[in-house]
């Protein structure tokens, strides 16, 4: 393991998160650190004429670190909180032929090159406003490494757009160091992701990282100012809606003292169940999310 510090550059990345990867840098509980990140495509798409037409030669969303958290054991958990993201000046949208929500629509391979400045972006002479978010964050299993392409209990590639400035996600360790690992950013990404791209960028991300002793989660779960989020992915929509659903009863049961009845009746007045990726359903797994307001679980 290296010595401390707080900066952690883009060329320590991985494409999976996994027990076996050494690790980048080691911190203590309380380190504020920022991490340097690749775009989906590790900066190899800078023209329009950069297709997506071959499989990177490596792996897609890259990940920086893994980074070892001292004392950090099985069973306890992480708290990272996000604190900036700062957004290269440009970054892509792509369309893959045959591939995305309308694969039967996309016939070419397309790449757009979108220019960014302060917090806007601007698609040709369309300008709206950018929402920086980060798509893959997580820790190791403890079981077989997962590819950053896809989520799970360890969290990973969630593209959960309320992982954004401001946000907080807690996480499980499932092994020493917990090994902590994020990337992909987004400029904007429109819920469910329909292309498979959203606006893949560089990035700055700038987080704080605390141990939780003895608090570890079993799945990923978001906090921001304004609300809770629950989370869940799968290869069927349904099932994965519900699993979500089902994390966010067992939150309401545990924070507000209530009977499964009770919170299931207030979930159906109060809760928003949500797509986060939904780019091939049936093909690619997707991320859903329960959402509730703080006014109601503080």
């Amino acid at each position: 393991m290296v010595e401390s510090r707080t900066l952690i550059t883009r060329d320590q990345i991985a494409y999976s998160l996994d027990k076996d990867h050494p690790c980048a840098l080691e911190i203590d509980s309380g380190t504020t650190l920022t991490v340097e990140t690749w775009d989906a495509r590790s900066g190899t798409i800078q023209r329009d004429e950069d297709l997506l037409d071959h499989p990177h030669p490596v792996g897609s969303n890259p990940a920086t670190g893994p980074v070892a958290i001292r004392n950090a054991e099985p069973g306890d958990g992480l708290c990272v909180e996000i604190l900036d993201i700062r957004l290269a000046d440009q970054g892509f949208l792509a369309v893959k032929k045959g591939e995305g929500l309308l694969a039967h629509m996309a016939n070419e391979y397309a790449t757009r090159m979108v220019r960014v400045e302060g917090e806007t972006v601007h698609f040709g002479g369309i300008r709206f406003p950018a929402r920086p978010m980060v798509g893959v964050i997580g820790t190791a299993p403890a079981g077989a490494g997962v590819s950053t392409g896809f989520a799970g209990p360890h969290g990973g590639n969630m593209d959960n757009r309320y992982i954004a400035v401001g946000s907080r996600v807690y996480l499980p360790v499932q092994v020493s160091g917990a090994l902590l690992a994020l990337g992909d950013v987004h400029a904007a990404m429109g819920d469910g992701e329909i292309t498979f791209i959203g606006l893949e960028i560089c990035a700055e991300v700038t987080v704080k990282v605390e141990l939780l002793k003895g608090e570890g989660t079993k799945r990923p779960l978001i906090e921001t100012a304004d609300f809770w989020v629950t989370t869940a992915e799968g290869e069927e929509l349904a099932q994965t809606v519900r699993s979500a659903a089902e994390e966010m009863v067992e939150l309401m049961q545990k924070r507000l003292g209530l009977s499964f009845e009770e919170a299931y009746m207030l979930m159906s007045a109060a809760v928003d169940v949500q797509i986060c990726q939904c780019c091939e359903p049936g093909e690619f797994p997707v991320t859903t999310r329960a959402v509730i307001s703080k006014e109601i679980m503080p």
